[in-house]
């Protein structure tokens, strides 16, 4: 039985709703229930009274039903887009899809659903997201879907065929950075950071030698938890190397050349 100190009241959207912190509590640090816990963030719950959060009482009343019973009801009159979407501000979809879909079981796994649409060139890359979505790039444009396969505006780069895409989750959740075979844009970096949502350009990755500003094609990209990007680069002289850049700010950070040598052996004599 809940004590009274264990007890939280919300008023979402204009409605009451009272609950226990022993319930809130299942859902994890990084949720918004969370945070209101967290002596260190900047949400912190009200001690004297209800706790206001404007938004749906209706997905709400859902959500805190599945931190109750750990079952997921969708009255009607709730679209499931809606509760999908509030679960993300809340910081529950991990508890919506596994109450919706059970556990991730790799052995298990059947198409749920198809895509049609058209695009120019073969698929070059296919890329899961952090929230479940993916994007597709097939020559030069990248198709990017949520995690229930509904499309955000693709992103056209003009005939500059896409070579790799990448997810910055840990960075930017919107974040994701192309990389072309042409520069985008007359020599400026043929890497990109985009907003997956909206499909546009935040800064491009320019790559610097002695104060110029380079024209390259670039290729595989990588990254590091230390918001560290990677990619290999070819240059209009065919100057090979792997550049460096940060993240947050696009700025590069260094730049190692791949010096192709000649390489002679010799066979009873004879030069290869």
């Amino acid at each position: 039985m809940a004590t009274q100190n264990d007890r939280i009241k919300f008023n979402v959207g204009g409605k009451i709703f009272e609950t226990t912190a022993t319930t809130l509590a299942i859902t994890g640090r990084q949720s918004y229930f969370g945070a209101m816990f967290d002596e260190n963030s900047d949400l912190q719950m009200n001690p004297a009274g209800e706790d206001f959060i404007d938004r749906s009482p209706d997905c709400f009343s859902v959500l805190l039903d599945l931190l109750r019973t750990g079952e997921l009801y969708i009255p009607a009159n709730v679209p499931e887009k809606l509760l999908y979407r509030e679960a993300l501000f809340y910081g529950l979809m991990d508890q919506v899809r596994a109450a919706k879909w059970g556990q991730f079981d790799g052995n298990r796994l059947q198409p749920s659903k198809s895509v049609t649409g058209w695009a120019p060139g073969d698929g070059t890359a296919i890329r899961a997201s952090p929230d479940g979505g993916c994007c597709v790039a097939h020559g030069s444009m990248v198709h990017i879907y949520d995690w229930m396969l509904e499309e955000y505006p693709p992103i056209n780069l003009d005939y500059q065929r896409v070579n790799d895409v990448g997810w910055v989750g840990s960075v930017d959740s919107t974040g994701l950075v192309i990389s072309t075979c042409q520069p985008l844009g007359r020599d400026q970096g043929a890497i990109g950071l985009f907003n997956s949502t909206r499909g546009e350009l935040k800064f491009r990755f320019n790559a610097i030698h002695q104060g110029v500003v380079k024209s390259y094609t670039a290729g595989a990209l990588s990254f590091k938890k230390s918001c560290n990007m990677f990619s290999c680069c070819k240059g209009k002289s065919n100057e090979d190397g792997i550049g460096v850049w940060d993240l947050n700010t696009g700025q590069q950070l260094d730049f190692f050349y791949i010096h192709h040598l000649e390489t002679r052996i010799s066979f009873n004599g004879l030069m290869v």
